[in-house]
């Protein structure tokens, strides 16, 4: 509670409301305890309101970015329905930032391309595009040359003879790791 000169000498908020900017957090809790702006309803402009934030969500009121993964709590919560309190939503060790704006992935689907490999491990240790089922264009996909067939998904033509490793595998029978 505040005192209703601290209301309209110090924070200039409205003695005869409890909550001035309507955000339902109530003046004095706004001043006293989570340090916000009792006349903005979104004290740190990150497109959610102060009561929901600590109310609701769990988010900092004061910080844009609460988990620090380069996606704001707003976009999180009203655009990528990403959690705003994880870095990583769909756990594939890609940031949820990252995957929104460098990596254009999923961040809600562990596996953007559908080809049996995580995103992260795609873009972190094996180098292929999460983005596309068949970096290489051999006619395998990334997941079974890497955990099936044991062929390269950055080579064509993994043992070097001038057969794509797909043609190997599908159509001729031949081995695609032996010339």
């Amino acid at each position: 509670t505040l005192s209703d000169g601290t209301e309209v000498n110090t924070t200039a908020t409205d003695p005869n409301d409890a909550d001035t900017d309507g955000d339902s957090l109530d003046d004095g809790t706004e001043v006293n305890t989570t340090d916000t702006d009792p006349n903005d309803t979104d004290s740190d402009d990150d497109g959610l309101g102060d009561g929901d934030e600590v109310n609701d969500i769990g988010t900092d009121p004061n910080d844009t970015d609460t988990d620090g993964d380069g996606l704001g709590d707003g976009d999180e919560v009203n655009t990528h329905g990403t959690d705003p309190l994880d870095t990583d939503s769909d756990d594939d060790e890609l940031s949820d930032g990252t995957e929104v704006n460098t990596t254009e992935t999923d961040p809600l689907d562990i596996d953007t391309d559908g080809d049996g490999l995580d995103d992260g491990e795609e873009v972190n240790e094996i180098g292929t595009d999460p983005n596309d089922t068949d970096t290489d264009d051999d006619g395998l996909d990334d997941g079974e040359e890497v955990n099936d067939v044991g062929t390269d998904p950055l080579d064509a033509d993994t043992d070097g003879d001038s057969l794509s490793d797909g043609d190997e595998v599908d159509d001729i029978g031949s081995d695609p790791l032996d010339t």
